[in-house]
């Protein structure tokens, strides 16, 4: 159990080594005094990664094997498979699974690979291949279909949030924190006498009583005889 640990903070620790150097020249990773395997291996992955690049549908396996038959170890042997492995897993965390790349790595793909063909194409003046390359690309790129018309959203002013309430008309409050304490302890807990001194209490009097038991009356008389006294 200790040692699957260690071997993952080992693992975890690659990773992070190889993601901050992988695309740094070789000069500059002997200046950072990169140890010479780790930048043995670092070139080693940069190769696997572009062969990765150019065969994107290979299944692991395959870049596996790619891997033992193009390097050995220091040892000259060739390099074991756990290695191989190590490769496959230390760039699929850098840099994802191409398997499962998105649409737009694919039709950048299929854009360069139709541009290499138009430049051999060039080379042997072929004149069909250059004329159906064409083709293929103003079709795959929609060149024959008009833009989607600008819906003019940069002309929408821009947002700008601010504290200043003068730039809504209202005149700003001196020592604003001041009067916010004031306030509160003039009004937290205040007591029924001190509600009277702060608001315009309309309390009913008795002639205003008086009146709503009249109605009442009235009310019930109506319900007994249909009509109101």
């Amino acid at each position: 159990m200790a040692k699957n640990r260690t071997n993952k903070h080992r693992m975890r620790f690659d990773i992070d080594l190889y993601s901050d150097n992988l695309m740094l020249p070789e000069d500059e990773l002997r200046a950072k005094q990169v140890a010479p395997q780790v930048i043995r291996r670092i070139v080693r992955l940069r190769d696997i990664y572009n062969y990765m690049l150019r065969n994107p549908l290979k299944k692991d396996r395959e870049y596996i094997d790619y891997i033992q038959a193009s390097y050995v170890d220091a040892d000259g042997k060739q390099l074991s498979k756990r290695k191989a492995y190590e490769d496959i897993e230390i760039l699929h965390a850098i840099i994802g699974n191409l398997q499962q790349c998105s649409k737009e790595w694919h039709r950048w793909r299929f854009n360069n690979m139709i541009m290499e063909g138009y430049a051999i194409a060039l080379r042997k003046e072929d004149a069909a291949a250059i004329a159906k390359l064409a083709q293929q690309y103003g079709k795959y790129n929609q060149l024959d279909k008009n833009d989607e018309r600008d819906k003019g959203y940069g002309e929408i002013p821009r947002i700008v949030f601010t504290f200043d309430v003068s730039k809504m008309g209202f005149q700003p409050i001196a020592n604003l924190l001041h009067v916010i304490a004031e306030l509160e302890a003039h009004f937290s807990h205040s007591s029924y006498s001190r509600v009277v001194e702060d608001a315009d209490v309309v309390e009913l009097t008795d002639a205003v009583a008086e009146k709503e038991k009249q109605v009442t009356k009235q009310i019930e008389a109506h319900d007994d005889t249909g009509a109101i006294s």
